[in-house]
């Protein structure tokens, strides 16, 4: 028997011991059970104690000698399900004080999340996000080749973005001009100028902001959760808008 299964539930080793040992023997006396394991005698009566507390030993008294013996293993589910009960008082417990605990941070503190993704999986993922967010999407120098690159997912995507009723407002780069993708409802399109052609291409949503770096067909995303960025690239973003050509 793998034993790191019951440690996992949170039984000591003492526990586990005393535990398997009583199973083996069944009704069995103190003296008797410390015959059969390699504990001392305070450490088999903690183990005792404990495992009786958990409802895992019982014992019953004959001619005035207590002894001791394993419950059901049946009892081990018990357990754990109250332990999931316990788990989930205390989870309700502390989403109370969340807020509170929240409040204490000192809002002179600037708070970011940075994340990275790679390849077509993680390029899926952050397009999963925009429809998670449910805010509009701003992209600067995109390239176009969403539809390609993605084109079992895309059509999906865009489905769902348009259901939704996400924006999408695109500064391309001025070679995408003419292709299907920059025609798509609820979105606006502009071009930027030929010598601003990048393969990194902005994208902000929410408060995310997230850098593609196409090389290839294996973007690198990397993604910033923080609304005064966001806010800020949205700022960029309107300075180009109305410099740049329908």
């Amino acid at each position: 028997m793998d034993q790191r299964l019951l440690q996992e539930i949170g039984l000591t080793n003492s526990e586990i011991n005393v535990y398997t040992t009583l199973l083996k023997f069944g009704s069995i006396k103190v003296g008797d059970l410390m015959k059969q394991i390699n504990l001392h005698r305070s450490r088999v009566y903690e183990a005792i104690n404990r495992l009786t507390e958990k409802g895992l030993v019982s014992y019953v008294i004959k001619n005035n000698i207590k002894y001791f013996e394993a419950t059901d293993p049946e009892r081990l589910l018990s357990y754990i399900e109250e332990q999931k009960e316990k788990l989930n008082e205390k989870e309700s417990k502390i989403k109370k004080i969340i807020p509170e605990l929240k409040r204490q941070i000192p809002s002179s503190i600037p708070h970011a999340e940075a994340h990275v993704f790679a390849g077509k999986e993680g390029f899926k993922t952050i397009r999963k996000d925009v429809l998670k967010q449910k805010q509009d999407l701003y992209l600067i120098g995109a390239v176009g080749k969403e539809d390609k690159f993605l084109k079992y997912f895309f059509p999906n995507f865009n489905k769902l973005r348009i259901k939704d009723k996400i924006k999408w407002r695109i500064l391309y780069d001025e070679e995408v001009k003419g292709k299907k993708i920059t025609k798509l409802k609820l979105m606006e399109s502009k071009f930027l100028p030929k010598k601003y052609s990048s393969p990194a291409v902005i994208n902000i949503y929410g408060d995310r902001v997230v850098n593609v770096l196409w090389k290839g067909d294996n973007p690198l995303c990397f993604m910033i959760i923080n609304k005064d960025v966001a806010d800020s690239y949205r700022k960029w973003f309107d300075l180009l808008w109305k410099t740049a050509t329908p």
